[in-house]
């Protein structure tokens, strides 16, 4: 399976990305309509451990081709069985088409364990901390399963100082620096920098920040290279995102993909399956550890989302409703599998600043200013980047 592009990947940036949504109108007609049956299966084929999908009224068969392009949308193929008697009725020759997926899934999966546990060995070297945000080795930590989700690229983490360095250290792996005339956007705003390597595709996403331009800084973001858990990878240690972190990452996660109007059931069901796996004294340095980092909000937006998809009791805690965010379940699990159904309800980038940064007026007037530099500076680079006109 391939990533759909991402901005400056396709030698173009996503103008705008706030405000419109992240999937061309071609890809989205594959599915336009309701779902509603199609995403009943999916909530039933990834409900955690001890929890249940959230019922959402069926009232018709699940169409198979509808079900394999929800779930190809919203990164959750690798969810749904691949033996014909498990399927839904009438979906049963979706089975092939699976398998080839879970196939696809695991190759790229293994080669992104290998190549993160190659970098990984290279920054510890070069005595860097850093940890493994996403990827196969996050399912491994929540699912017990590596190959649930395709991941192309691998994100690694490092603390703001050394960034230079661990670019440094990933360039004598062979790694070169993308995107160079977009720099400027990607390294101050976004707090990332993307490194590609020739000789295998390989491509490494540097986050030295855990923000997105518009949201919430999350404050003290390097403590969560002192909470790291590990994972074992042909007997390496790799360091990873403590459960905690993880959970508190996969609802910034939840909100980057509301901001930009993408289909992201998988964020849901991932966060749903980390809480469900907390122990209660995780649980409470979760709740602590956003609270510290501003990004309590954040926290509660994205348990509302799970909740509206999965019944699990670790969901039933959390903050009160959101001001501006729908409080109906069914608006709320549209806005998670197929936003392109309402776009009247969902919030726009300033609402989302608003309700993430409510009762801090200095945190919304300096995000809003910095989502406003963004825009510019991005607008900036796509005409310096155009072709001049003859």
């Amino acid at each position: 399976m391939r990533r759909l592009p991402r901005p400056g990947r396709s030698g173009e940036m996503r103008r705008g990305q706030e405000e419109r949504m992240g999937f061309s109108e071609e890809t989205i007609a594959l599915v336009r309509g309701d779902s509603l049956p199609e995403i009943g299966v999916l909530l039933a084929a990834s409900a955690p451990d001890g929890g249940a999908a959230v019922p959402v009224g069926a009232g018709r068969a699940p169409d198979p081709d509808r079900l394999f392009d929800i779930a190809r949308l919203n990164k959750m193929l690798g969810q749904l069985p691949v033996s014909p008697a498990a399927l839904p009725p009438g979906c049963a020759a979706l089975a092939p088409r699976l398998l080839q997926v879970r196939l696809r899934i695991a190759a790229m999966n293994r080669k992104a364990m290998a190549v993160t546990a190659e970098a990984s060995r290279a920054l510890a070297g070069a005595g860097l901390r850093h940890a493994v945000m996403k990827g196969p080795f996050q399912q491994m930590a929540v699912h017990g399963d590596p190959f649930r989700r395709p991941s192309g690229d691998i994100d690694l983490f490092v603390a703001p100082r050394d960034r230079r360095q661990a670019a440094a250290v990933l360039q004598t792996l062979g790694f070169a620096p993308m995107e160079q005339e977009q720099a400027l956007w990607w390294i101050p705003f976004l707090g990332e920098q993307h490194f590609r390597r020739e000789s295998d595709g390989a491509v490494i996403d540097l986050h030295h920040r855990l923000q997105q331009a518009g949201l919430p800084d999350w404050r003290r973001a390097e403590g969560v290279l002192d909470r790291t858990a590990t994972q074992t990878h042909e007997g390496q240690a790799v360091p990873v995102l403590s459960p905690p972190d993880g959970c508190l990452l996969m609802a910034v996660t939840l909100a980057k993909a509301l901001l930009a109007h993408e289909p992201c059931g998988w964020a849901a069901t991932e966060l749903a399956h980390w809480l469900a796996h907390l122990t209660p004294a995780e649980r409470r340095k979760l709740d602590g550890i956003a609270a510290s980092a501003g990004q309590g909000h954040t926290l509660a937006l994205g348990i509302a989302l799970a909740r509206a998809c999965h019944d699990h009791p670790a969901l039933a805690q959390g903050a009160g409703p959101l001001r501006g965010l729908p409080t109906d379940p069914a608006v709320l699990r549209d806005l998670v599998f197929q936003p392109w159904q309402r776009r009247a309800e969902a919030p726009r980038r300033r609402q989302m600043l608003r309700m993430l940064a409510e009762g801090r007026p200095h945190v919304l007037l300096a995000e809003a200013a910095r989502a406003a530099l963004s825009l510019r500076v991005q607008r900036v680079l796509e005409r310096r980047t155009k072709p001049s006109a003859r």
